[in-house]
């Protein structure tokens, strides 16, 4: 697997390119840099995801706001194709936020939001999928890559109102498994939550196939 150790990633600030000498393995900013980062607490955050998506389970890091050097950040991995960023950025959530005693760590799979295939080869990867990686590898849970599917290709959700994405949301994804597979409990995990539609509409779909959809894990929220 992709970075599981201390060895191998560099411990250096993702702003500044500092070695971040004495820090845990799974931070990413120096003290400095990261002094005006809009955290989010847990609760906040939680209950700020839950009133837009409704999952049970919510967890994100930041406030994207007008934090330009975070938003470089996510822009970084979501359309620069770094994957090694994408996967400590999501092993750091996963430090940040554990997973609930409640949920057993043998049942519960992460689900990446997943890119039709043509924008996943205009893009080079999937960043949704090395975030869950990189949270997986925290939590020691596995990652269901192809649980979910994109049904249909068109325009990006970016930049639209929230009944506009849910309306573009409608019907767009759906659970490609085989026959008589047998249920799973099932987080969703992409790099930023929005309006909460693109989440809803994935959870809709898991349950619409018969999963149990537990909630949400980004990294931030816009």
């Amino acid at each position: 697997m992709w970075g599981w150790g201390k060895a191998l990633w560099p411990e250096y600030c993702v702003v500044c390119n500092r070695w971040l000498v004495g820090s845990a393995t799974w931070m990413l900013a120096c003290d400095i840099c990261c002094a005006d980062w809009p955290y989010l607490c847990h609760s906040e955050g939680s209950i700020l995801m839950r009133e837009r998506c409704h999952g049970e389970f919510a967890i994100t890091g930041f406030r994207l706001q007008s934090q330009q050097e975070l938003k470089k950040q996510i822009d970084a991995i979501k359309y620069g194709g770094d994957r090694h960023a994408a996967f400590r950025w999501g092993h750091w959530l996963g430090q940040r936020w554990g997973l609930p005693k409640t949920y057993s760590s043998s049942h519960v799979v992460l689900a990446p939001v997943p890119l039709h295939w043509r924008k996943k080869i205009k893009r080079g990867y999937n960043q949704a999928h090395w975030i869950a990686r990189g949270l997986a590898a925290s939590w020691g849970v596995h990652v269901a890559p192809r649980l979910l599917v994109r049904a249909r290709h068109g325009d990006s959700l970016t930049g639209l109102s929230r009944e506009s994405r849910e309306a573009a949301s409608d019907g767009l994804y759906r659970v490609a498994q085989p026959p008589n597979s047998p249920p799973q409990s099932v987080i969703v995990v992409d790099d930023v939550m929005t309006t909460g539609s693109t989440i809803a509409a994935c959870g809709h779909a898991l349950e619409s196939a018969g999963h149990r959809w537990l909630g949400a894990a980004t990294l931030a929220l816009a």
